[in-house]
């Protein structure tokens, strides 16, 4: 699987849907680069020029470009192969000794020489060493026309990526083996003075000097008003250059709040409001300026701007929601690691997002993955948009409150899949009524719960957010989403009736872009080991294949995630890691039933291993495409997010309650360490005062 961004004129696997034209003639040949491996791909058999998809990554040189020599063609084959459910992708580096700007198109055929009906590109960068390719890099576009043009990009001397290939379709798509031809050229700018060192910032005036340091940004203001380049660099091509670039500018941001708003404490960027969590913080941007960047980062311009700044006490996810009642607001949020200081020309770098869905009233954004003791800082604002002034509404008075949901569990994000020839596979474990034989093909996916203070009073957690990844199989009717919570003892399957801990229904969710179905609970789970289920269905019984109807029902979780309990071949190894697959279910009582909270109809497991077997399908077949260790292939990609429910240490006996039986565990421990409770170390007066404070019920989570 190709990582990174992927943006097609059809329908997109990740990134922005972007349409893509393509020129000249759709006509083939041989390249003065002819690609070296055998075309499409054959199972067993490694690819050479597999790139970052083969463990270590192999890359095919080709050709240089600088002025000398300006371009190169390559010429091989492609396409994708239904009998072996694979493509051919094929990774190219070429080398720019001279800054350029670099243009790679590609004609395609099919065997019979008709135009291909997609071509992919992709390209990317390697690291400073010219040898080390930097995966994470690779972004591209589909073509639905022939021959494709990649949009033009600057390139400063180093090494980059080429990589062709055809849709991921392997049913009525380009077949293997279609051949292609692929066009590296390099354009050099005209204006001798981009990229000068002694020019100054392209978004700052420099009226002495001509032309500025970006080559790229210089060479798009200087091509649309040549005297930039040939007299001074002056306040209009600044000016021009901080424009989006959607906007014909380059989107580069200059910080000043050299006069910030009177009364406004945290008008400027650099002295933001510090906001704690879960407190309600009020803010007034009547008088405020803007600060914050508008180039581009979000889809309107964020006016009179105020700013917080917020330190996370635990990885998780971090929410702000703002109440503005007379106002449009959008919000953004920065990072800013390790330290609460803020740099102002750094906040484009720092940007990680932003959110303008709701209107006047209110918003709201939740920022994933943030990291304990890291410091994040949010911007509020006012929305603004130049085409249509005055519908912003009118600034004032409002509050922000941030949260975080703290991990519970994880796995990690699920990582890209290969099979063992190297190819990218879209691979899940099937769970729901997948067939009229399969009504409960459910996964088993074992969890453990931390204590949350790890050893202290707190044990439990209000669960908030459940969060597998998985997709939904092309075919499938999900209506509903269910799941399942068992406990766990070692690695003993689970009994369905007597270990459900907790159970669910929910209508099927939007998937989020790692595949992600949030279930949003509302339910306290102590310390322990547990298994999750979850599937899909349709509307009725969760428990039959389709409910009746025409099509199956199925969520595939995604395996790949790093940090996961994984399937060994004998869950009973010391050390080894397992997974317990439903097979069909025969029925056999009560004893053996479940009902999922939110329906009526039974669940039936049978009475040998509660309907549960050993799932090891997959050893040996799918590896990472990132070439790591072939463990992490077979775990599925889970996440479970809550708060700690609050402590009550002077519930000794953990009943809930403080009362007569923890006064008696207090008085039998007496100037010992059993019942110390203010941590001196003896228990003594001071611990007896603590426990009458805290007598009668604890608090609730």
């Amino acid at each position: 699987m190709i990582r990174g961004k992927y943006m097609s004129a059809g329908a997109a696997l990740l990134g922005t849907l972007l349409a893509a034209s393509a020129y000249g003639q759709c006509t083939t040949g041989t390249g003065n680069y002819v690609q070296n491996d055998g075309g499409c791909p054959v199972t067993g058999t490694a690819d050479p020029n597999g790139g970052c998809n083969v463990s270590p990554v192999a890359f095919q040189a080709t050709g240089n470009l600088s002025t000398a020599s300006s371009s190169f063609t390559i010429s091989g084959t492609c396409g994708a192969d239904a009998a072996s459910g694979s493509r051919d992708i094929d990774w190219y580096s070429f080398t720019v000794t001279e800054g350029c700007f670099v243009n790679i198109s590609v004609a395609m055929t099919d065997p019979a020489a008709a135009p291909a009906g997609q071509i992919l590109i992709f390209s990317g960068n390697f690291l400073a060493d010219g040898v080390t390719p930097d995966c994470d890099s690779v972004g591209g576009f589909a073509f639905t026309t022939c021959p494709a043009a990649y949009p033009e990009f600057y390139a400063a001397p180093g090494t980059y990526m080429c990589i062709v290939t055809t849709q991921f379709s392997t049913s009525g798509g380009v077949p293997c083996e279609s051949p292609y031809l692929a066009t590296v050229s390099a354009r050099f700018s005209q204006f001798s003075s981009c990229g000068n060192p002694a020019g100054g910032t392209c978004g700052v005036a420099t009226p002495a000097q001509a032309g500025c340091t970006d080559v790229a940004c210089c060479d798009r203001i200087c091509t649309i008003n040549p005297l930039c380049c040939d007299i001074a660099w002056d306040a209009s091509c600044a000016t021009a250059a901080q424009q989006p670039t959607a906007n014909g500018g380059c989107g580069i941001f200059v910080y000043n709040c050299s006069a910030p708003g009177a009364g406004v404490a945290n008008d400027c960027a650099t002295s933001p409001t510090a906001a704690a969590i879960d407190a309600i913080v009020v803010f007034d941007n009547t008088n405020a300026t803007t600060d914050g960047p508008n180039n581009g980062q979000c889809g309107s311009d964020t006016l009179k701007d105020v700013w917080f700044v917020t330190q996370s006490p635990a990885d998780g996810n971090m929410t702000l929601i703002c109440n503005s009642p007379t106002q449009d607001v959008v919000l953004s949020a920065y990072g800013l690691g390790a330290t609460s200081t803020v740099v102002g020309a750094d906040l484009a770098n720092n940007f990680l997002g932003c959110v303008d869905v709701n209107g006047i009233g209110g918003e709201g954004a939740v920022l994933p993955g943030v990291v304990a003791g890291q410091y994040y800082l949010w911007r509020v604002g006012i929305w603004g948009n130049p085409a249509t002034p005055g519908t912003e509404g009118t600034a004032g008075a409002g509050n922000v409150q941030i949260t975080v949901e703290r991990v519970v569990y994880t796995t990690g994000t699920h990582a890209a899949v290969c099979d063992a020839a190297g190819a990218g596979v879209n691979l899940g474990l099937s769970s729901g009524p997948i067939a009229a034989t399969a009504p409960q093909r459910w996964l088993a996916v074992p969890f453990t719960v931390s204590d949350p203070d790890g050893s202290g009073p707190q044990n439990s957690w209000k669960l908030a957010r459940i969060s597998p990844e998985g997709f939904q199989p092309a075919g499938t009717l999900n209506e509903k989403f269910n799941w399942i919570i068992w406990s766990r003892s070692g690695t003993t399957v689970p009994n369905y009736a007597a270990n459900q801990v907790a159970s669910g229904q929910i209508t099927y969710p939007t998937l989020g872009a790692n595949g992600e179905a949030d279930i949003f609970a509302d339910l306290v789970l102590p310390a322990g080991e547990y298994y999750l289920t979850v599937f899909a269905s349709a509307v009725g019984n969760p428990c039959r294949a389709s409910d009746g109807q025409a099509v199956l029902s199925n969520y595939a979780w995604f395996i790949g995630a790093p940090n996961s309990p994984v399937v060994f071949p004998d869950p009973a190894l010391p050390g080894g890691y397992f997974l317990w697959r439903s097979s069909v279910q025969s029925g056999s009582g009560p004893a053996n039933e479940v009902v999922i909270a939110g329906t009526t109809n039974e669940c039936e497991g049978n009475t040998a291993a509660a309907g549960f077997v050993k799932y090891t399908a997959l050893n040996g077949v799918y590896f990472p495409c990132a070439g790591s260790s072939a463990a992490v292939v077979y775990s599925p990609a889970l996440n479970i997010l809550g708060n700690p429910c609050p402590a009550c240490a002077t519930d000794f006996n953990a009943d809930g309650v403080t009362n007569a039986a923890d006064l008696s565990v207090l008085l039998g421990a007496w100037n010992g360490a059993g019942g110390d409770l203010n941590g001196d170390g003896t228990t003594n007066a001071a611990d007896l005062s603590i426990l009458l404070g805290g007598w009668g019920a604890c608090p609730t989570c």
